[in-house]
């Protein structure tokens, strides 16, 4: 029996530093309201490079391996040099791979990062070769045996996986918590409700709660309320999830369980690279919950691993321990706003 199994893609990383790149603010747009440019054309020198590993599922399981959970990777991966890399990576993190699938006949995940030093804040672009996991085919016997399952992006059959996600919950008294990656959000309200209303812990940015939020055309937000964390996160609520919680990058983030709408500050570490930033934030948030179910105190594990990771290169480094983020509560002050 595992406490927890996170569920999504596993890939091989390459982060690419880089000064030549150029913001571009595009407010008119409110699911895209910064660019990354570089000269058409140009080749771009970087004089720092440094391989790493990422994918939802084993980010995720970094963390809760971490803080001590019984965890396993479900993904799927080739059998090429970077599949055998990441099985060694997360063997090395006491992190169960028996669950993992190998297809012979695909390359394993691979993203390039290209982390904008321009800016000095760690902001970054991601191009990303999902690879094996897009045909990860959920078995259900394969996840029955956990207390709670860690859902983070899918592709292909995504949605026959979700089917069996829910089913297995209900069968077997699972918790769900769920970071729906680009093609969930992009299915908007219609497509992700059936899942919503079973899930406990319901984790997004502010963009994809945006998308999400005007993808339902009879209650979506006008343009004075939809750049509202607080009025998206009540409009995400209403739609059935136990808890939802909403990043908003430099100003923190929300928590709401219907009754408690909390918001934590952004961590104070120096950022050098947000690769995993996400993956880092929901699984710390999702330990402490776990771990003391508290609001308020899931927040702090939620900023304060995330911050450990934005302040190291890659998406797996600066992660905590429950010792290491117990010891820095008192740095995080949580406001109430209801």
């Amino acid at each position: 029996m595992f406490d927890i199994i996170t569920i999504g893609g596993a890939t091989r990383d390459i982060t690419f530093l880089t000064d030549k790149g150029r913001v571009i603010d595009t407010p008119e747009n409110l699911t895209e309201q910064q660019l990354l440019g570089f000269e058409y054309g140009a080749k771009i020198r970087s004089e720092k490079v440094r391989m790493n590993f990422g994918g939802g599922a084993c980010n995720s399981a970094a963390t809760f391996a971490k803080m001590g959970f019984r965890v396993a990777s479900y993904c799927k991966i080739g059998n090429d040099d970077n599949g055998k890399s990441i099985l060694a990576n997360l063997r090395e993190k006491k992190i169960s791979t028996k669950l993992i699938q190998t297809d012979p006949n695909q390359n394993s995940g691979f993203s390039f990062v290209i982390v904008n030093n321009r800016e000095n804040d760690g902001d970054r672009v991601i191009f990303t070769h999902k690879g094996a996991s897009d045909d990860l085919e959920i078995q259900k016997n394969a996840i029955k045996k956990t207390k709670w399952i860690y859902l983070t992006a899918l592709a292909g059959k995504w949605k026959d996986n979700f089917i069996k996600v829910r089913e297995v919950m209900e069968e077997n008294g699972i918790k769900l918590a769920w970071n729906p990656g680009a093609v969930q959000i992009k299915a908007g309200k219609k497509g992700l409700i059936g899942l919503i209303k079973h899930t406990d812990i319901l984790i997004v940015n502010k963009d994809e709660a945006i998308e999400l939020v005007q993808s339902d055309k009879k209650n979506h937000l006008d343009e004075k309320n939809i750049n509202d964390a607080e009025q998206l996160i009540s409009v995400l609520k209403s739609w059935g999830a136990a808890i939802v919680v909403i990043t908003d990058g430099k100003n923190g983030a929300y928590i709401f369980d219907g009754k408690n709408l909390l918001k934590a500050p952004a961590s104070a570490h120096k950022r050098v690279d947000t690769t995993g930033a996400g993956d880092s934030f929901g699984s710390g948030l999702v330990s402490g919950y776990i771990l003391t179910g508290d609001l308020e105190q899931a927040l702090k594990f939620g900023v304060l691993n995330s911050g450990g990771v934005v302040s190291q290169y890659g998406a797996q480094n600066g992660i905590m321990t429950k010792q290491e983020a117990e010891k820095q509560m008192n740095r995080i002050e949580v406001k109430r706003i209801i």
